[in-house]
Formats: C-alpha cells, sequence, structure tokens
C-alpha cells in the first residue's frame, strides 16, 4: 500500500512539470469580435452575382390551397349568399337610373266613355232578344251598355224606350222616344216613336217640374231605376215614403228596387201595401205577378 501512494504522487508530480513546459495561448488577449468572420475576396477575382429578383406571390385557387386552411374555412352551403345590406348589392359601375315617373292621374269612370260600335251593335241584339223573351231588366242593361259603348245610337234609343215604356218608367220612355226622333227624325222607327209619345204624354206631363218633394224623390228614383242601380232607386223611394207613407206609385217602386237587391221579402211586403193602396191602379197587374213569383220563389 505505501508503495502504491508514493507512485501516484510521483505520476502527478510529473503531469505538473510537463505542464509548466508548455504554452497554452490566452483567448482573452485577442477578442473574437475584432477578428472577421468573413474573409473578403480579392478585388477582380470572381464578379459579384447579380440579384434574383424574388418571384411574385401567387393566388391559389380554393382546390390548391393547403389542407389546413381549407378545414379552417366554414363550409359553404349550396344556396347563394346573399347579403342583406343594400349597400353590398349596389352596383356602382352602373349607369345611373332615371328618375322614377310621375304617377298618372287617376281617370274619372263617369267621364271616360270608351267608343266601340261592334260591342255596342253586340249589346242591341242581346237587348232585342231579352226584350222578346219579356226578359226587360236585362234588356235595359244591354242597351244602356251599347249607349256607353257608342252615345246617341239610334237603336239602342229606341230600344230603351221601349223597355222603360214596358217597365211603367214612362217620363224616362217619353225622353228617349225624343231623342231617337232627334238622332234620326225619318229613320225606321220614327212612326212608332212619334205614337208612344202621343200615348204617354197622357200619363205623363213632361212639361210640369215636381210639385212636391216626393214627386221629385219619385222621379229621381226611376231614374235610377231605369239605369237598374237599385241601391240609389231605394234610397229615393224610401225618402218619399218618408215624406209621404201613402203614397201607391213610391211603394210599387219600392218593392221594385228591393227585389233588383234580391231583398224579396220586404219586396212582397211593399207590393202588397201597394194592392191595398190602389186594388185597381195601374201597376196592379205587375204587383199581382210579382208576388206569386216570390211566392213560388220562397215556397210559400
Amino acid at each position: 500500500m505505501v508503495h502504491m501512494s508514493c507512485a501516484r504522487s510521483l505520476f502527478f508530480a510529473f503531469i505538473l512539470c510537463l505542464l509548466s513546459w508548455v504554452q497554452i495561448p490566452s483567448f482573452a488577449q485577442e477578442p473574437l469580435d475584432n477578428q472577421p468572420h468573413i474573409q473578403p475576396r480579392a478585388q477582380g477575382s470572381v464578379a459579384a452575382p447579380k440579384p434574383t429578383p424574388k418571384p411574385k406571390p401567387q393566388t391559389q385557387p380554393p382546390e390548391a390551397q393547403p389542407a389546413e386552411s381549407q378545414q379552417a374555412q366554414p363550409p359553404l352551403s349550396q344556396e347563394p349568399q346573399v347579403s342583406s345590406s343594400k349597400d353590398s348589392q349596389a352596383d356602382f359601375n352602373a349607369a345611373p337610373l332615371a328618375k322614377e315617373p310621375a304617377p298618372a292621374p287617376a281617370v274619372d269612370e263617369k267621364s271616360f266613355q270608351p267608343y266601340d260600335p261592334h260591342v255596342a251593335a253586340k249589346d242591341v241584339e242581346v237587348g232585342y232578344y231579352n226584350f222578346k223573351q219579356r226578359n226587360y231588366r236585362s234588356a235595359l242593361d244591354r242597351f244602356n251598355h251599347a249607349l256607353l259603348y257608342k252615345p246617341h245610337d239610334a237603336e239602342a234609343t229606341f230600344g230603351l224606350a221601349l223597355t222603360q215604356e214596358k217597365l211603367d218608367l214612362l217620363s224616362q220612355a217619353y225622353h228617349n222616344y225624343e231623342e231617337y226622333l232627334k238622332i234620326v227624325p225619318t229613320g225606321a222607327h220614327a212612326k212608332e216613336a212619334q205614337e208612344a209619345i202621343k200615348r204617354i204624354g197622357t200619363h205623363v206631363d213632361v212639361q210640369k217640374e215636381p210639385a212636391t218633394d216626393t214627386e221629385h224623390d219619385i222621379d229621381v228614383g226611376e231614374t235610377y231605376l231605369s239605369l237598374n242601380n237599385f241601391a240609389a232607386a231605394r234610397e229615393r223611394f224610401e225618402e218619399a215614403l218618408r215624406l209621404s207613407p201613402d203614397n201607391p206609385t213610391a211603394c210599387f217602386r219600392l218593392a221594385q228596387s228591393l227585389q233588383g237587391l234580391r231583398q224579396i221579402e220586404p219586396a212582397r211586403l211593399y207590393y202588397q201595401k201597394y194592392l191595398e193602396l190602389e186594388p185597381r191602379g195601374p201597376f196592379s197587374a205587375d204587383a199581382k205577378k210579382a208576388i206569386a213569383d216570390i211566392n213560388a220563389f220562397v215556397g210559400k
């Protein structure tokens, strides 16, 4: 053991002697920052390279994008996405829109009268057919409609006068017979019109103005009735009965107006009231027939 420890001591002393003889350079004397990292080339040896232009970034189509970017985007729906903003939908490159035209003024239907002689001729034809079938209300509609499309038509005016006379609208019939003679004084129906004027003139005093408000209401109501304007006619006849509750003509005309409005029960009552006031009056036969038709319709 003593020999081994002596040998170790000698070995370490030998190593120390060797280290003292060898000179180790000191890195602290010359700092690394003062030394050039890259040695410069000699002038004229090699030409300096030209800078390489950087390529422009190219946009990839949606299908060529990486999978990660596609996963990051939300899936598109099949329906097209429409923006709710009006600004995003506006096309600023389009031509400026023209100003919206001002609305056309409203046309007064009463003053506007279409002109179509072909329609008027067809209405006259159908009107005479209904007249022969004793469907006087339908004939009245057709003749009035013909005069709407061709005012002052001789045939339509004469047919209207005939129909009004059948409906006991004598004042209106008298006026239209005269109107026909003004249009065609020597027409095909001139002789019939003259005879009708003489016949109606004995029952209607056309030169005399209505003496009372009741007669005026009846006259205006009959004008509405001749146009099949049953609602307006009813108002006039009701006003006449308010002034004269026992006027037989107003009762009969009011019954006709109510029947035209499909108010058959009140119409029957006024037909009956007319027969009570004038059992043998000029409209008694028409009133009895109307009552019979209503009874047959309602089953009483």
